[in-house]
């Protein structure tokens, strides 16, 4: 695993033909999205229940390695989207 590490960083620091599409920040959010969705929804599960009145459950089952996956897509989400905020945000100067 290492070394195919090492092998795709290479081809993506010289800009190897084809691979220019891994270093889309798109494709990091999308596959850090789908991350979390899929976790979400292996724990999670709904039912509506047809009843008077209708009734929704939310049954949510505690599995450690997919809460901690969830952690991990959440936390590297939100550290994408503060870098993009503080790296686009231009202070105002006011008027005074």
């Amino acid at each position: 695993m290492v070394p195919t590490y090492f092998i795709t960083m290479s081809g993506l620091r010289y800009d190897t033909p084809g691979l220019q599409f891994f270093n889309s920040p798109i494709l990091i959010l999308g596959t850090l999205a789908i991350a979390f969705a899929l976790n979400a929804r292996s724990i999670l599960s709904l039912k509506l229940e047809r009843e008077k009145p209708p009734v929704l459950r939310i049954a949510l089952s505690l599995r450690v390695w997919n809460l901690v996956e969830i952690l991990i897509a959440l936390f590297l989400l939100g550290a994408l989207l503060t870098y993009a905020f503080v790296e686009n945000f231009e202070p105002r100067l006011s008027d005074m």
